[in-house]
């Protein structure tokens, strides 16, 4: 049989609160208040600076209207004469939509679709 120190006894009494959970006074949960405030300020700064710009941009862009309608009651646009369908065939129409309807299909299931513009 072992002889009992009686130091083992002390260190022993000693760890004997080393699991015990630490007494903060709310530390903890008035850290993670002041973060949640935090975050919600910043997100309201943010909403606030989105629509602040958006109303901005709004009217700048419409103080400019006017000049946009000028310009565009400037414009002489001519519309080429398209040809007449009777001198297409159908099989000419038909490959033509062909063509663009597998454009159109390739351009929306491409996962890089943003590169063809």
């Amino acid at each position: 049989m072992m002889m009992q120190d009686p130091n083992d006894n002390l260190f022993k009494d000693m760890l004997a609160d080393y699991c015990a959970p630490v007494q903060e006074d709310g530390f903890s949960q008035n850290i993670m208040a002041q973060v949640n405030i935090n975050i919600q300020r910043q997100e309201h700064i943010r909403r606030v600076s989105i629509y602040g710009a958006s109303f901005v941009g709004g009217l700048i862009a419409a103080s400019q209207f006017p000049s946009l309608l000028g310009l565009v009651a400037k414009m002489n646009i001519v519309v080429p004469s398209l040809p007449h369908t009777e001198s297409l065939s159908l099989s000419t129409w038909s490959l033509a939509g062909l063509i663009l309807l597998s454009f159109v299909l390739w351009a929306a299931f491409d996962r890089k679709a943003s590169d063809i513009f």
